[in-house]
């Protein structure tokens, strides 16, 4: 280690911070990023990557919403409960899902995130629309 040290510039060391402050910003810009937009938001239900359920994102105010779905020819019904622009998946029949590991997934609000009910494939997610400024271009090069 001494070696190294001894091989190295203030520049390197300059070089090797201004990488590690870099990496720490970009990790930490990511979910401001992708943060969602001014458009609506839903609740969209997939049951092995067919969408199967949407809803609006409940801004204010709580509302728990039951939906109906089907696994191995059975019906069952699940229960999606809203608060305050946030969304979870209330806990899934074990004769499905014997590990109740989607409900401890907690709430999400974002876009970037998701609760997944793996054995089944069952996934919520949120999506906004973005409303469109200018509906006449599709892309604008320069």
């Amino acid at each position: 280690m001494r070696n190294l040290l001894k091989m190295m510039t203030p520049w390197d060391v300059i070089l090797i911070i201004i990488i590690v402050v870099g990496s720490v910003a970009a990790t930490l810009a990511i979910p401001w990023l992708l943060a969602d937009g001014d458009g609506d938001a839903e609740v969209v239900v997939t049951l092995r990557g067919e969408a199967i359920y949407r809803f609006p994102l409940i801004e204010s105010g709580s509302e728990e919403i039951p939906f109906d779905f089907e696994v191995e020819g059975k019906q069952y019904t699940g229960v999606l409960e809203m608060q305050d622009g946030a969304v979870r998946l209330q806990r899934l029949p074990d004769e499905i899902l014997p590990l109740g590991i989607h409900e401890d997934m907690g709430w999400i609000s974002s876009s970037y995130e998701v609760i997944v009910a793996l054995p089944i494939q069952m996934v919520v997610t949120i999506e906004t629309t973005e409303p469109d400024v200018n509906e006449d271009y599709d892309i604008i090069v320069h």
